[in-house]
């Protein structure tokens, strides 16, 4: 199996740059990890070139949505990563303007990512 890589993005969405002056580069899970977090953090419509790419912000932030349906959006938006095969835990809270989501997932190699984003 082709081990997949991409150039490391920092928590602010800025290319990491080494002391060398050469990009940093992400393989194997750890770029899984990456994609999540990116994914999670890019609302549907905000990709031109994939307009499904990303999380439904409108579905999240509509008055009286419930965790439970929170939760379920941010699953969907895992499970748009092709690595993924199952989502094993996820939780979702609300902290004043903070929203964290907590998850393990499994991925196609086998490995378990066990990752928090905050949004």
């Amino acid at each position: 199996m082709t081990q997949n890589v991409t150039l490391k993005i920092d928590e602010t969405g800025d290319l990491v740059i080494g002391e060398d002056g050469i990009m940093e580069t992400l393989s194997g899970i750890d770029t899984t990890a990456q994609n999540i977090r990116m994914n999670l953090k890019t609302g549907i419509g905000d990709f031109p070139l994939v307009p499904s790419h990303g999380t439904d912000y409108e579905k999240i932030f509509k008055e009286n949505t419930e965790l439970q349906d929170i939760a379920e959006e941010f699953r969907e938006s895992i499970y748009q990563e092709s690595a993924v095969t199952m989502v094993e835990d996820l939780t979702a809270t609300k902290d004043g303007r903070d929203m964290r989501v907590s998850f393990r997932a499994v991925t196609a190699a086998g490995d378990t990512l066990e990752s928090e984003v905050t949004l």
